[in-house]
């Protein structure tokens, strides 16, 4: 993105100013960036903006922000307000951005089409017929001010003069149209705005070309350049359909102001184009933007002549698959086609070139360390908490270094819980869920519902948790919470979920989870939750006396420390289901988070072991129990892979396979072999090989 494809359709190599040829033929396409939440959606585009600053015009807007990420600015315009909408406020905000002329680029631009029919679209409504002797609302006047106050930014840096030039605009106005009301009074609005407003902005040619462009537009069926404003100030008032063809009209000119800027020469001369930046569009302003946008954009490229268009990355809200090496999919890291079109596409939505913002591999998160040195296997780390995502590992980078630099005692252990700032406060962990969860009522509620593996759990656990929930349906409006953010499911083998499907968010939630019941005098919360959970797999209240216990329930019976009621029940499994069936089995349970250290321990299962039969303490049993214990704390979040806990596994299934039959021992004899390698390569339960289908 950075080094190929946006220069290729700027223009301009990534630094200095050297340039680069587009085809002869030809057409830009646009780029649609999607990735999940802290994928580094934003930080490409502030990466991108900072690469051709102060070279080329350029506008950054957030769609998703009431100010378009711009401090300062007032908020968006309702939909329901008269004289302007989210779309015209946004046309307002890149008339202003790319105005502002770069250091090292030519001419300034100029906007007299776009301007004039902001101008005609963004004046204020009179009142009704009923009321003619008051032709302006308060609120409508101060509506113009500010919008007028817009078209000065660029060139009247002080904000109170900005202010007065437009007040000064409006008493004008008011005075040449006098207290008209709608719909008589419009064209004199039109005209007296345009005379007084537009002829101070522009030079007399560029007021003449604009109104020239109006003239042909065909907004009405027929008339001069202000009867065609008129007619879309009228449109910008009316309905729905008739807003959004005039917000359309208001694009067109857009477009048409920077085509008309660089002209045949600079297009002959490759001039670099300006960008336009756009954050966020999966918003519902940036959905209806970039369809318009798009739409325009389709229709007025159907003349043979190539015009100039502007460079458009947009970024989108979107879970995507991770990006395998054997991918071919384009992405952010790997792009296999041109982005110049040489024939117009047949289809507006055949402009757009869809990107997924590919995941950090491992040696991008070392790269992130620079000079720091961290400690060994942080980085691995960091790769597994963050998902690959950029804005998480980011933030943990940045905590790790820190410490780096102060030469504090760092356990990676502990990682999670190191202040997200240099002054204490809340830890990492908490900035980056209050980072992808921000609504606080959702990450509470996915906080105390990321121990359920089932929807069902989850609807068990509502019932009590978290206090003082606002109620309402919270475990639909959960599921919706996930679904509307685009957060993905990977379902586990065997079972439905987990309820919180996608794996780096839920250990950010369970670690949350852990830390805050971990505070109750013998972790209380954590106790019940996962008792709950478990009560749902044992419908008879059977517990560990059961023939055969389920699966979840001694998963969330190891999550409550009782490890030998697991290894008495797995052992018992081992006997009667099985190779794939109990392989399975184990990476289920050993999947199981780990209690807080606060947790009592539970009391000695005297329960004898029916799969010991009359030798106590069989040696399988005992490659249960080791089993058992160590894949469950290599596959927790913050643990790191040893050589040691690896070979021990790698003994026990060999162990295993000894005392199976020909069929079980040739799979437990495969997982001797390869589980250690995967367990090497930091692969956790419940995502190593199970090698087939259980038959029972």
């Amino acid at each position: 993105m950075l080094e190929t494809v946006v220069p290729s359709l700027v223009g301009l190599k990534p630094s200095g100013t050297g340039r680069i040829d587009p085809p002869r033929r030809g057409h830009p396409l646009l780029i649609r960036c999607v990735g999940g939440r802290g994928s580094g959606k934003s930080a490409t585009l502030a990466a991108l903006a900072e690469q051709y600053a102060q070279r080329i015009p350029q506008a950054h807007a957030d769609l998703a922000a009431i100010d378009f990420g711009q401090p300062g600015l007032a908020a968006l315009a309702e939909d329901t307000t008269a004289n302007a909408s989210r779309t015209s406020d946004l046309l307002f905000y890149l008339n202003f951005r790319l105005s502002r002329k770069p250091a090292e680029f030519g001419k300034k631009m100029s906007f007299p089409r776009l301007t004039q029919g902001l101008l005609a679209v963004s004046g204020w409504q009179a009142e009704s017929a009923d009321n003619p002797g008051h032709a302006v609302r308060p609120e409508e006047l101060a509506a113009a001010k500010r919008r007028l106050a817009e078209l000065l930014r660029a060139s009247q840096p002080d904000q109170q003069r900005r202010r007065d030039k437009a007040a000064a605009w409006v008493d004008e106005v008011i005075q040449a149209v006098g207290p008209l009301p709608l719909p008589a009074g419009m064209d004199a609005m039109v005209r007296a705005l345009l005379r007084i407003v537009a002829a101070e902005l522009f030079s007399p040619r560029a007021h003449r070309g604009g109104l020239t462009w109006w003239a042909s537009r065909q907004v009405a069926q027929q008339g001069d350049a202000h009867d065609q404003l008129t007619e879309l100030a009228m449109k910008f008032r009316g309905d729905a359909e008739d807003r959004q063809l005039a917000e359309r009209f208001l694009i067109a000119a857009l477009l048409a102001d920077i085509a008309d800027h660089y002209g045949f020469l600079q297009v002959a001369n490759g001039v670099p184009r300006p960008l336009l930046l756009l954050d966020n569009v999966h918003s519902p302003l940036g959905r209806v933007f970039l369809d318009e946008l798009v739409r325009v954009w389709h229709e007025e490229a159907a003349g043979s002549r190539r015009v100039m268009r502007p460079v458009v990355v947009a970024t989108a809200l979107q879970e995507v698959a991770p990006v395998r090496d054997d991918d071919t999919a384009p992405s952010t890291r790997r792009v296999i086609r041109s982005f110049w079109q040489e024939d117009r596409p047949n289809a507006a939505a055949d402009w757009i070139v869809p990107l997924r913002l590919a995941q950090l591999d491992l040696d991008e998160v070392k790269d992130m360390f620079e000079e720091d040195h961290p400690p060994p296997g942080a980085a691995r780390l960091i790769l597994r908490l963050s998902g690959g995502r950029a804005g998480v590992a980011h933030r943990l980078v940045q905590a790790v270094a820190r410490r780096v630099r102060l030469r504090e005692d760092i356990s990676l252990v502990g990682l999670l819980d190191i202040p997200a700032a240099a002054d204490p406060g809340p830890s990492v962990n908490g900035r980056l869920l209050e980072g992808l969860i921000p609504d606080e009522v959702a990450r509470e509620r996915l906080t105390y519902y990321a121990p359920a593996l089932d929807d069902t759990a989850a609807y068990r656990l509502s019932t009590v948790y978290p206090p003082q929930d606002p109620g309402g349906v919270p475990v639909q409006e959960a599921l919706a919470h996930l679904r509307d953010n685009q957060w993905s499911h990977v379902p586990w083998a065997g079972v439905e979920g987990p309820f919180v499907g996608d794996a780096p968010l839920r250990l950010l939630l369970l670690h949350e989870l852990s830390a805050r019941t971990g505070r109750v005098p013998g972790a209380e919360p954590w106790k019940t939750i996962h008792r709950r959970c478990r009560s749902l797999y044992d419908p008879y209240d059977q517990g560990g006396a059961a023939h055969r216990p389920d699966t979840r329930y001694l998963h969330h019976s190891l999550a409550l420390g009782e490890t030998d009621l697991v290894v008495r029940c797995l052992h018992r499994r081992f006997t009667e289901q099985d190779a794939t069936g109990w392989l399975s089995a184990l990476n289920l349970v050993c999947a199981a988070p780990a209690p807080p250290d606060t947790l009592p321990a539970p009391a000695d299962d005297t329960v004898p072991c029916p799969g010991c039969a009359a030798e106590a303490d069989h040696p399988v049993h005992q490659a249960v129990r080791l089993l058992v214990n160590q894949l469950w704390h290599l596959s927790q979040p913050l643990s790191i892979p040893t050589a040691a806990a690896i070979n021990s596994i790698g003994l026990q299934l060999l162990t295993v396979a000894q005392n199976s039959g020909p069929e079980a021992q040739k799979i437990f004899f495969r997982a001797h072999e390869e589980w250690p390698q995967e367990l090497h390569h930091w692969t956790q339960a419940p995502n190593l090989q199970t090698y087939g289908v259980s038959g029972t």
